[in-house]
Parts: structure tokens; C-alpha cells; sequence
């Protein structure tokens, strides 16, 4: 979910939520053997945020700092149940197939001038 922002800044702001959290589907699959336990949780999120990204030159690739967007994800959440300590992490988003696309990046580009030649004496 962050690969490729290693260049980017990203400005994301929570307003509020439309409705509450809601829990989905729950699994507790075993992999390997009895002591590999994963418990995993999906959550439907249904909030208003402001998300903006800009790239490596401060330049607007996506979103708006002032326009608010309804946003209605399906997060999974795991937990290694097992241990007593282990913590709720993010493990993946679900896009539904009846979601609409994404808006597409504003792609910034590098246009080539003139090029320079060098005079020898």
C-alpha cells in the first residue's frame, strides 16, 4: 500500500465518519501447523476525508487540500493469535469490483530543451 511514495508527500486529513465501522467478515485460518494463528478481521470504513499528493517537486499528482471526498474502503486487519502481546496491524485492502475507478495521477514530466554544445578552441 506504499510502494512507490517514497518521493511523495501526502497530505490526508480524517473529517468525520459517515457511518460506523462495521465488521464484515472474520477468519481464523490455520497455515503451516497448529502454532501459525492468524486471526483476520475485515471492516468496512465509510468516512469523509481530504487526501492530496503531491510529488518530489511539491506539484499536485492527486486529490485536493479543499475538496472533501466520501470514501467507503473494506480494510483487513490481522493479528497473530498466539501471542498474548501481538497487536491488530493493516494487512490489506479490499476493492470491490463494483467500485468506481480511481481519478487517474496528474503524471509530471520532464520536458527536454535545447540542447547545448560545446565549443573547442
Amino acid at each position: 500500500m506504499v510502494q512507490g511514495n517514497e518521493c511523495k508527500t501526502i497530505r490526508w486529513s480524517f473529517l468525520e465518519s459517515l457511518e460506523p465501522p462495521r465488521v464484515v467478515h472474520v477468519r481464523c485460518p490455520t497455515l503451516l501447523n497448529e502454532n501459525i494463528l492468524y486471526g483476520q478481521v475485515t471492516v468496512r470504513i465509510h468516512i469523509r476525508q481530504i487526501l492530496a499528493i503531491y510529488d518530489q517537486f511539491g506539484r499536485l499528482m492527486y486529490g485536493s487540500e479543499q475538496t472533501p471526498k466520501d470514501v467507503l474502503e473494506y480494510v483487513v486487519f490481522e493479528r497473530h493469535l498466539l501471542h498474548r502481546t501481538g497487536q491488530w496491524r493493516l494487512h490489506d485492502k479490499i476493492v470491490p469490483s463494483w467500485a468506481p475507478p480511481k481519478d487517474p495521477l496528474i503524471k509530471t514530466i520532464m520536458i527536454p530543451g535545447p540542447t547545448q554544445t560545446t565549443w573547442e578552441a
